[in-house]
């Protein structure tokens, strides 16, 4: 008689320097869209739940802001602090890197998950951008630096080299029930996702001044009965009355944009029509003002 493969489950924080594509990774792990992406570093401000079923294991994957060597606000100290937690919390980290030898941010993770013996799979992003001949002296090089438990290289967009990641992952969970019921993808309220939906698209609508200035809050859902469309009422908040005027646009058409391009996404959220109402207001040094931050719900 053999004994049955026992049952795997755990937090795994996904961590990495600024664009290197982590957000892409959990989405594509979870073969779906939950956190925001955009060619822009630090686009992910928030640290994400994403809970993953497989086959004798569930893995509770913490997407996380990317390193920052030092906060220059609240909002960066709210940003170290969600990382910080994530890594707390892990039973496994993913290390996710570019195909280049290791940097001092690399080495800086590389030094605190060795103080923290936390086991770690190394996952070398976008390798779809490198040859192979490229790639074997950069993954000696970090073996050479960690001990890693595995080294996955994987093309996150392409979504090559993920199957064998998740095969990785589940080897490397430790043995124990499941953490969340299997119909949790988030621990994240749908407000929440919203308000993220609204602030890519001014990620990826706007230049580099505007994006990092807003923030977004679902000030009110109505969700109706009937087949008239669900209410969205959503402020985005800038730091100036010129990135307010920018954020608006001639006649509002670049804050229509926004709403427009936010509400086909988030009718795929929820599953039916929505109406986005947006206003822009102003608050001055926002980033700097702890309670403000607080009450935006970063560092949550």
């Amino acid at each position: 008689m053999t004994n049955a493969t026992p049952f795997r489950a755990g937090f795994v924080a996904i961590i990495g320097r600024a664009n290197v594509g982590k957000s892409t990774l959990l989405n594509a792990m979870l073969g779906q869209k939950l956190a925001i992406v955009s060619p822009k570093p630090h686009t992910t401000r928030h640290k994400v739940l994403g809970v993953l079923n497989g086959e004798g294991f569930q893995a509770a994957l913490l997407d996380t802001p990317g390193f920052l060597r030092k906060g220059r606000d609240q909002l960066d100290a709210a940003m170290s602090r969600q990382l910080a937690s994530a890594l707390a919390e892990a039973d496994l980290a993913l290390l996710v890197v570019e195909p280049r030898r290791p940097g001092d941010v690399e080495r800086d993770f590389m030094r605190q998950l060795a103080l923290t013996r936390t086991p770690t799979v190394l996952v070398i992003n976008k390798v779809d951008t490198v040859s192979k001949k490229r790639l074997l002296p950069i993954i000696q090089g970090y073996a050479e630096a960690h001990k890693f438990q595995e080294v996955v290289p994987v093309s996150a967009v392409e979504r090559d080299g993920v199957e064998l990641l998740l095969e990785q992952i589940a080897a490397h969970l430790p043995e124990g029930e499941a953490v969340f019921p299997p119909e949790v993808l988030t621990d994240r309220p749908v407000r929440f996702l919203c308000a993220e939906i609204i602030r890519e698209k001014v990620f990826l609508l706007f230049a580099e001044e505007v994006p990092y200035a807003v923030t977004v809050e679902v000030d009110d859902y109505e969700e109706r009965e009937d087949q008239r469309p669900d209410v969205i009422a959503a402020t985005v908040y800038v730091d100036s009355p010129s990135q307010k005027q920018m954020l608006i646009g001639k006649a509002g058409a670049a804050l229509k944009e926004v709403g427009t391009q936010a509400r086909v996404e988030i009718e795929e959220l929820v599953g039916k029509r929505v109406y986005v109402e947006l206003w822009v207001k102003v608050n001055q040094k926002w980033r700097r003002k702890a309670g403000f931050v607080q009450a935006q719900g970063y560092g949550l």
